[in-house]
């Protein structure tokens, strides 16, 4: 997810392109299978007691062979790092649909949206149901001003020549739930509620609507505006190991940073117009291109 991934839940827009990059798979255990795939299908099981309490989705998928298949061994083989923020658990609910769908066919992708989030709620307690959708349908996924969604073209095609993307590595372990769990309490605080709604919020929404358009000016204002806020009101989403770096991008201006998914380590998205500008980061972590 480029742009929402908190203000979403407060009806910003959003913008979720493909990463390519990474991938994942179904297999089957082996008797001499290493501890990943053991775990992936634990975790596996844990995901369908979790659906199989919810009546809604004996209707929408063969909950039945899903249980079936985990018992004979099925796992998910995964490149996509997780807790990272690029997606892993919106993978493997794309993974469960797509395998065990009874009528895709009937889905429109409002609808879809609605499904993949509510089985994305396992993972985070909270989910707008976008990530897995892109990771579905391997298409960028616009949610607009009006909460309308829609596939749309790649941004980072138009955007490329004017405004680099790259994630940051940051090698921290990061706990979603508790940073969503903070991210509520501040909710019903109405001075942050305010600051969300009147700064964050038009901030994200004109970012979008400028990347998408390749207009660079306008989006590195946008930008610096949803940095500077991640800045100083998501203090426990921004690692404490990159706050040095984060603050000499708002002050120079010659780079851009921000969230990842819900941040306190995994990646982190920097924005900048010269890949040059990004050597005191590349100093200490790695940059992975977005194309």
């Amino acid at each position: 997810m480029l742009f929402g991934e908190y203000s979403l839940i407060c009806n910003s827009m959003g913008l979720v392109v493909p990463f390519r990059s990474v991938s994942a798979r179904w297999d089957w255990i082996k008797q001499s299978e290493d501890l990943f795939s053991i775990k992936s299908n634990s975790h596996l099981k844990g995901f369908h007691n979790f659906l199989a309490n919810k009546q809604e989705y004996y209707e929408i998928l063969d909950l039945s062979q899903l249980k079936k298949d985990l018992e004979d061994g099925l796992f998910f083989s995964s490149t996509i790092p997780q807790g990272y923020g690029v997606g892993s658990s919106g993978a493997l609910v794309a993974g469960v649909y797509e395998r065990y769908v009874t009528n895709p066919s009937h889905e429109d992708i409002t609808t879809l949206r609605s499904i993949m989030a509510g089985m994305e709620a396992y993972f985070h307690g909270n989910s707008s149901g976008i990530d897995p959708i892109s990771c579905y349908l391997g298409e960028t996924v616009l949610i607009d001003e009006n909460s309308n969604i829609s596939c749309v073209e790649n941004p980072l095609n138009l955007a490329n020549q004017s405004m680099k993307v790259f994630l940051v590595d940051t090698k921290l372990p990061r706990e979603t739930t508790i940073l969503m769990q903070h991210f509520d309490a501040q909710l019903h605080q109405y001075s942050f509620f305010k600051k969300l709604r009147d700064q964050l919020i038009p901030s994200v929404n004109k970012a979008i609507q400028h990347f998408r358009k390749g207009d660079s000016v306008p989006f590195f204002q946008s930008a610096h505006t949803i940095s500077a806020f991640e800045y100083t009101f998501f203090e426990p989403m921004v690692p404490a190991e990159m706050r040095n770096f984060w603050q000499k991008g708002l002050q120079n201006g010659d780079y851009i940073m921000k969230l990842c998914g819900s941040g306190g380590g995994g990646y982190l998205l920097v924005f900048a117009t010269n890949e040059k500008l990004l050597h005191p980061i590349t100093e200490f972590f790695e940059l992975i291109p977005l194309q």
